[in-house]
């Protein structure tokens, strides 16, 4: 009789087991958001290149399959899936029997650009970093160009808009006057012929000036300032004489760096008795949304509400309501007054650091709106196009403001000034 119990509860476990395995193999083949992910990018092809009509098409359902497999508009109900599907069938309408890289880029572009989501997109990498116009102060000196090779801003900054993946104007346009003018694909993805360099016009006080530009590597630009890149992304100062600590992160980085700089600044506000802190993610692009968790548990806050989510698995949307954290504060925690200052390139995790504090009511916002919008989809998932090379981002979740009174709505700064006099309003408001 043991005998028989032992050999039913061994058929049983591996029976178990064999179900548990199957389940597994059906999940990473059918459901993990990651499977078939690029781990290591090589450069696209040449701009140049010319592609056959099939090899385009190839490429452009790979794109839709991935897009269709992945991203959450395809089930949330949005209807901004069926406009990607009407952009696709467009595109793909006019495609005849041989297209350049270049015209397959904007091509792409503009079916995912529909979607409106700043974390999907289409772009052309290459493993030297592209080609800039060779002088950068010229921008310093006037300012904003007039025309690019005779074509005026406002059309090119248009046109940019139609291949860009972005949430709102302001960022797109902040993209376009900050990186778009300079960058040769992008320029050459808006329209612009840069095979023997450009011409840019500029308003030099009511007189217009011509200046001639030639196309190099970026190292090679003049004014180029890399300034101190990667060695200077997390870092803080005590002003004992006003009472502040100001912690700048530009990078959200979860790791060793990130915690160990977070404890040794609060550890230095615990012992000169500072009251006002001051997180600056002013510059700061995003990255893993962890830090701002890893911030709270230096709050006095027992618990606090979190962004809603809903992530795409293979053909299931996993729904994420109410979220809240039992915070798991340290030791000694900081209950001053906190400050977060913003501008238009605060994005994606950073600007979600500051929904965190602003819609806990937790400290005051200080600058400009964040680049992106709270309801948003995001986390991306990484691809290469099997002919053309270029890469594809695709989100595979999507966001949803914590104040949802606030749906819809950027995380607006309670004391809105210039990015640049942000940390100035802050004394400001320490002093009164």
């Amino acid at each position: 009789m043991k005998k028989k119990i032992l050999k039913i509860t061994g058929l049983c476990f591996g029976g178990l087991l064999i179900l548990m395995l199957v389940l597994y193999g059906y999940y990473k083949l059918c459901m993990d958001p990651y499977r078939g992910t690029v781990q290591e990018f090589v450069s696209s092809e040449n701009l140049d290149e010319m592609l056959s009509g099939e090899e385009a098409k190839e490429d452009l359902e790979y794109l839709m399959e991935r897009l269709r497999e992945r991203h959450p508009a395809w089930l949330d109900g949005s209807g901004k899936d069926a406009l990607v599907e009407a952009q696709y069938e467009k595109e793909l309408a006019s495609i005849g029997e041989e297209i350049s890289v270049l015209e397959l880029y904007k091509m792409a572009s503009r079916i995912v650009t529909v979607l409106h989501d700043g974390h999907t997109y289409v772009d052309w990498r290459s493993e030297d970093g592209g080609l800039y116009v060779d002088d950068f102060t010229v921008f310093k000196t006037y300012g904003k160009p007039l025309s690019i090779d005779g074509i005026p801003c406002e059309k090119l900054l248009a046109a940019y808009k139609e291949v860009s993946s972005y949430e709102t104007d302001f960022y797109a346009e902040a993209i376009f006057w900050g990186r778009v003018i300079t960058y040769e694909p992008s320029l050459r993805l808006c329209g612009v012929d840069t095979s023997d360099g450009v011409v840019m016009c500029f308003d030099d006080g009511g007189k217009e000036v011509e200046q001639s530009f030639g196309i190099v590597a970026l190292e090679e630009a003049n004014g180029y300032d890399p300034g101190e890149g990667e060695n200077k992304w997390v870092y803080y100062e005590i002003d004992k004489a006003n009472n502040v600590g100001i912690f700048t992160l530009t990078a959200c980085r979860c790791n060793d760096e990130y915690l160990g700089v977070l404890e040794d600044f609060f550890a230095e506000v615990f012992a000169e008795g500072i009251e006002n802190v001051v997180v600056d993610l002013r510059g700061n692009g995003g990255g893993n949304s962890w830090v701002a968790n890893e911030f709270m548990r230096y709050l006095d806050v027992e618990e606090y509400q979190s962004w809603d989510s809903a992530v795409r698995l293979g053909w299931y949307l996993l729904k994420n309501d109410d979220v809240a954290y039992e915070n798991q504060k340290k030791e000694q925690v900081f209950d001053g007054e906190l400050y977060v200052l913003t501008d238009t390139w605060t994005y994606s995790a950073a600007m979600d650091f500051c929904m965190l504090i602003a819609d806990n009511d937790l400290g005051t916002v200080v600058g400009k709106p964040s680049g992106n919008l709270p309801d948003s989809y995001g986390d991306c998932l990484f691809f290469q196009l099997p002919n053309s090379g270029l890469k594809l981002s695709v989100s595979y979740k999507k966001w949803y403001r914590i104040d949802r009174s606030k749906a819809g709505q950027l995380i607006m700064p309670d004391e809105e000034v210039s990015a640049g006099s942000a940390l100035e309003k802050v004394y400001e408001l320490i002093k009164e």
